[in-house]
């Protein structure tokens, strides 16, 4: 059993340029909800992320630059529990980006636990689009500050 929040927007900007304020994670605590995320975006890193009221190591499983950006963490193995977010972008027509900003909870505590992710889900999907509105907005605003 797996369960996927998927959320997404549209940036006006390059993917470059979101891509570029995706991964400085040291700048994460100035405009995120995300208090801090330590590490850099290589796969195979380990992170250490912080939100208001929790921390969790998380690896990061993909990084195609201006394309996706992918980390995971479990509980003991994924076939218990993981938790893999999974950013992908892409150029719209008209040269901006498409950000998919998708979390899929999958392994066996994902069954007994889906009352959390289901009464919490509206919640949690809130939380994504804050993210992407928070992006959008310092990607944006970065480009009429070079512009």
């Amino acid at each position: 059993m797996s369960i996927v929040i998927k959320t997404a927007i549209d940036i006006d900007a390059p993917a470059k340029d979101v891509w570029a304020v995706l991964t400085d994670f040291s700048a994460y605590g100035e405009w995120s909800n995300f208090s801090s995320i330590d590490g850099m975006a290589q796969t195979g890193t380990k992170l250490a992320m912080k939100m208001p009221g929790m921390s969790f190591g998380s690896t990061v499983t993909a990084a195609e630059p201006e394309k996706k950006l992918e980390w995971a963490a479990s509980i003991l193995t994924n076939d218990i529990f993981c938790g893999r977010h999974t950013f992908t972008l892409t150029r719209n027509p008209d040269g901006s980006t498409h950000l998919d900003n998708t979390e899929t909870f999958s392994g066996a505590l994902v069954w007994p636990l889906q009352g959390l992710f289901t009464k919490n889900g509206a919640r949690r999907a809130n939380g994504y689009d804050g993210f992407n509105q928070a992006l959008k907005k310092r990607v944006e605003s970065r480009a009429v500050t070079r512009g």
